[in-house]
């Protein structure tokens, strides 16, 4: 796979480089799992481009579980020792960190993403991870929760329902989430962004499925970062997502 392949770093570490290397075959045969450990075993070696395959697989949903903070992890990791991919990307998560990537610089580079069977990795983890800082910063998550979860609750898409049920939140908390935002409020705010997000998606030619799936995991990662995400059960990679 294209995505993976292109090596930008080369250990000095002869067994790093090895395992690096056993990752990229195993990426080829589609063995994900597999090339997560041989991926991980070079970035204990500090492999750069290990570092950022490590993102690719977490932030992209190819395990079996979505790590969206690990993703971020790794990919910093990458951007520090020189890759330059993640050098050329890193303004995007600094910003998203810090609440200042802005919902329509999200939907624009939505708009962009290519239907691989996968979700865009950059985007899932500045979308998670922006729209969990946004929304803490402005009071906003319990809204926004409350709004998404009740959207999704009339779904016809038994993904969609088992994604429900595995955030752990009783109906009560999120029943007529979609009349509580007050216009023009910040959770009132957030939500078109996320509406603008899916549109983007769409429009850029990626199947609804994972339209779907990417506005869940968003909304997935929110609750996790929250109080209710103690009783969450972990996200799930794109196979075990639409499996449920």
């Amino acid at each position: 796979m294209a995505l993976f392949g292109k090596q930008f770093f080369k250990s000095s570490d002869a067994r790093a480089e090895d395992a690096y290397r056993s990752g990229v075959l195993a990426v080829s045969a589609k063995k994900f799992q597999e090339a997560y450990d041989h991926f991980n075993r070079a970035a204990e070696g500090e492999h750069g481009s290990a570092y950022y395959n490590l993102f690719l697989l977490h932030g992209g949903g190819y395990l079996p579980t979505f790590d969206l903070d690990a993703a971020a992890d790794n990919f910093y990791k990458a951007a520090a020792i020189g890759h330059p991919k993640a050098e050329q990307q890193l303004y995007m998560l600094e910003g998203a960190d810090r609440a200042g990537f802005g919902m329509d610089n999200l939907a624009a580079l939505a708009s962009g993403s290519v239907e691989t069977g996968f979700l865009p990795p950059i985007l899932m983890v500045c979308a998670c991870r922006f729209v969990s800082a946004v929304s803490t910063k402005y009071g906003a998550t319990m809204d926004v929760i409350a709004y998404e979860l009740d959207a999704a609750s009339s779904s016809e898409d038994e993904y969609v329902q088992a994604f429900i049920r595995r955030t752990g939140i009783a109906s009560s908390f999120f029943r007529g989430g979609l009349n509580r935002l007050v216009e023009g409020s910040a959770a009132d705010q957030i939500t078109d962004g996320l509406n603008d997000f899916s549109l983007a998606l769409s429009r850029s030619g990626m199947g609804s499925k994972l339209g779907k799936m990417a506005r869940c995991t968003v909304v997935g990662h929110m609750i996790k970062k929250s109080y209710l995400g103690e009783s969450a059960a972990p996200l799930l990679g794109v196979q075990r997502f639409f499996e449920a």
